[in-house]
């Protein structure tokens, strides 16, 4: 039986290390506690998902209005069919992207699904922090 070299040792370390981390662990998390609403949002491989009471135009004019407010420098949008998508720069270079679509396994129509990614591997706080603002700005 023949002995696993260095680099393929190293490769499987890696590998198995990097697996539980983007493999997609959720947590459910907590919107809006001071509250008391039963609001509760999923944090999956690095993506903050929640929903919102509101079309898709206007939580797009509510997502650019509160990125703009939060300093974020807008750097593109791509409009589809069901769905919008915006792009940001922060300070640092780090990416954010705000994905908006229809909520597809929502209880009550009109919902609208946020997706939320701060910088490479996902920012929960900062993803809440915006995602709260947004949904503030449509009450």
């Amino acid at each position: 039986m023949p002995y696993m070299n260095l680099k393929d040792s190293l490769l499987l370390l890696a590998t198995s290390v990097c697996i539980p981390i983007f493999s997609g662990c959720t947590t459910q998390v907590a919107i809006d506690p001071q509250t008391g609403l039963e609001q509760s949002a999923t944090y999956t491989a690095g993506y903050f998902f929640a929903n919102v009471d509101a079309s898709i135009s206007e939580t797009f004019r509510a997502a650019a209005r509160e990125m703009e407010g939060m300093g974020y420098f807008r750097t593109g949008e791509r409009h589809g069919k069901d769905s919008i998508r915006i792009y940001a720069r922060k300070v640092g270079d780090q990416k954010i992207t705000v994905s908006i679509s229809n909520a597809v396994e929502s209880e009550t129509e009109g919902q609208t699904e946020i997706r939320i990614r701060v910088g490479k591997l996902g920012n929960l706080a900062e993803s809440q922090v915006l995602y709260a603002r947004i949904r503030d700005s449509l009450i």
